[in-house]
């Protein structure tokens, strides 16, 4: 029955996102899609078999009105189980914003935790 499951995330732009993604990351990039006005509205990226997609916001809310909002809220993180977890760790603490530092977790999982330029919240765990 289901296959895969792909989170598309509602960003103010896609070329900062991609940026940050593709630079910060080490994702690439699939496929994008531009606008009739010139800017990119979607685009999917890649990184060792895990995909993520991102719809730029006017875009998103013209296909799900129900999502409308004056800016972009996310109220979601996403959970990422990593094989380098301490090179990625070191790699990444100074270079993007923690949303939370190394740490044990209560069920005994070591992880950190970063903010994209869109303000979600990625938790890398061991």
């Amino acid at each position: 029955m289901y296959q895969q499951l792909t989170a598309n995330l509602m960003v103010e732009s896609i070329e900062d996102t991609l940026a940050f993604y593709t630079e910060k990351l080490g994702f690439n990039l699939l496929t994008s899609a531009p606008h009739a006005d010139g800017y990119l509205q979607f685009a999917i990226v890649e990184k060792d078999g895990l995909n993520l997609m991102f719809q730029e916001r006017k875009n998103f809310t013209e296909e799900y009105p129900m999502l409308n909002t004056p800016a972009t809220k996310p109220s979601i993180s996403l959970f990422i189980k990593v094989a380098n977890f301490d090179e990625l760790y070191e790699s990444l603490k100074s270079a993007v914003p923690l949303a939370a530092d190394l740490h044990t977790t209560f069920y005994d999982t070591k992880e950190f935790a970063i903010v994209d330029n869109t303000g979600y919240v990625l938790t890398f765990a061991e």
